[in-house]
């Protein structure tokens, strides 16, 4: 994965995606075209997009799946979406949580600190300003985890030394001084991230796996074998049978619950909002890294979050994509569905971005040599500067190397961050945000719940699961 990929433009075709006609044709065209054949039949390919393509172009399969050869169901194709756009889902799951303007007020809150650096861009959301939401959520999410290590490490201010810092730990190995550390972040984790919460939702999967018994109420006459689930079916059996009348029953009414023990939301906000933003970071990392297989672990947290907070066409989308990596496919089809997401540019670790990504970037390069050719625009001669578009990024990078012009790195911030670090984390350390405090809530989210997944009705999305199974089996035999 630290190797540069290698690119081969094929040209447009000219034709509407979101029309199911045109949609047809690129698949065909596809079909004809790229997917290899052998004397073992069809070798087939892996297509992407986003999830509505990934989904019009199942759909499009399952409609021709009564064809008579291979070539007339379109089997060579195998579509799957990409991870940019997925991972803009995400984004905008935590945008839903944590960011709305009446939080301005509440200091250490998403909106309160985009005030506080000024990030007004991000204020739009990662569906309108993607750049500018996905920055300032990492500059958040830093910020917090070293407010949470301060508080672990016993430091007053980030200048501070760490009470427990062995005295040696200068003349200490490289080895020993990353072991030391990284049991120190351990801690952090677990104390601010990992908690119950992790316990119910595996606890909550496990009973919703489990075949649900109702408990049987036996007939009170003697002698009698009928049996009940229903409290009032048994009142009505035993005063119409058999004459007897024992009043209400009130032995299976569920008691008053208790008086909920003294929460601190402000501190269940501000954990879950880590925790959030550090599987955010997870994604991007694993992304970045090219680990393939990480990456699709994680997808198993974001089907939870895709289906608990209305994302159902993703969530639909990610369970079916671990469905192909764990059953479908074959082993070699579902190693390259797990690894072939990535392209890195000029080579070097953590220097992959998404597919789709890129192919972004390379419409936007067309775009601005479209744009060029002025009147002389025409499909054939847009297509043939399509097919170019590898040589012509070529010449521009090596014109801008010869005259020393210096190309841009990629990323979007410029300016120092470490000012608006120092600030955020002065505002969260001011706001006690990780120590307990009895009956505080911030006033944009009263009650709120540090489980991000309380929402999900396990049971509910066991059934739908099995349900998808069986669909698929019929789909996928």
């Amino acid at each position: 994965m630290t190797q540069p990929s290698t690119e081969f433009p094929l040209g447009l075709l000219f034709k509407n995606e979101s029309v199911t006609s045109d949609l047809v044709d690129i698949l065909q065209h596809m079909q004809r075209e790229y997917v290899p054949r052998t004397p073992t039949g069809l070798q087939s390919i892996f297509i992407g997009g986003d999830r509505l393509t990934e989904g019009n172009s199942r759909s499009v399969q399952w409609a021709f799946g009564e064809g008579e050869t291979p070539e007339d169901r379109l089997d060579g194709l195998l579509a799957k979406f990409e991870d940019w756009h997925a991972f803009r889902i995400l984004l905008g799951v935590h945008f839903k949580i944590f960011c709305t303007e009446r939080s301005a007020r509440d200091h250490g809150t998403l909106f309160a600190n985009m005030n506080t650096v000024k990030c007004s861009n991000a204020k739009k959301g990662p569906h309108h300003a993607f750049n500018a939401y996905k920055e300032f959520v990492r500059k958040d999410t830093s910020a917090l985890f070293i407010a949470a290590a301060m508080e672990v490490f016993g430091m007053e201010n980030v200048e501070d030394v760490p009470k427990d810092l062995p005295q040696d730990i200068m003349s200490m190995t490289k080895q020993e001084q990353r072991t030391w550390l990284h049991d120190k972040v351990a801690k952090v984790v677990d104390r601010f991230v990992i908690n119950a919460d992790i316990a119910n939702i595996f606890q909550g999967v496990s009973q919703a796996s489990q075949p649900q018994q109702r408990e049987e109420m036996s007939c009170r006459e003697p002698g009698c074998q009928r049996t009940f689930v229903y409290p009032k079916c048994r009142l009505k059996h035993e005063r119409k049978d058999h004459g007897l009348d024992f009043g209400e029953d009130t032995s299976h009414k569920e008691e008053p619950t208790a008086k909920p023990p003294s929460c601190d939301y402000k501190k269940n906000h501000t954990e879950a909002r880590l925790s959030f933003g550090l599987f955010l970071e997870d994604m991007q990392d694993a992304v970045r890294e090219g680990d393939g297989e990480r990456l699709i672990r994680l997808y198993r947290v974001a089907l939870l979050y895709y289906r608990a907070y209305g994302r159902t066409q993703y969530a639909y989308s990610t369970l079916l994509l671990l469905i192909h990596v764990s059953a479908v496919l074959s082993p070699a089809k579902a190693h390259s569905l797990k690894w072939n997401r990535f392209f890195n540019g000029k080579g070097g670790k953590g220097k992959n971005i998404p597919l789709d990504l890129h192919l972004e970037h390379l419409n936007n390069l067309l775009k601005s040599f479209l744009k060029g050719m002025g009147p002389n625009l025409t499909e054939a001669g847009a297509d043939r500067v399509s097919k170019s578009l590898g040589s012509l990024k070529k010449i521009l990078d090596n014109a801008d190397r010869e005259l020393t012009v210096a190309s841009p790195s990629g990323y979007h911030h410029c300016a120092p961050e470490t000012p608006d670090f120092l600030k955020l984390v002065e505002v969260i350390r001011k706001a006690d945000l990780f120590n307990f405090s009895a009956d505080r809530a911030f006033g944009a989210f009263p009650n709120f719940d540090r489980n991000l997944l309380a929402r999900v009705k396990y049971t509910n999305m066991w059934e739908w699961i099995m349900a998808k199974l069986k669909l698929w089996n019929k789909k996928y035999p």
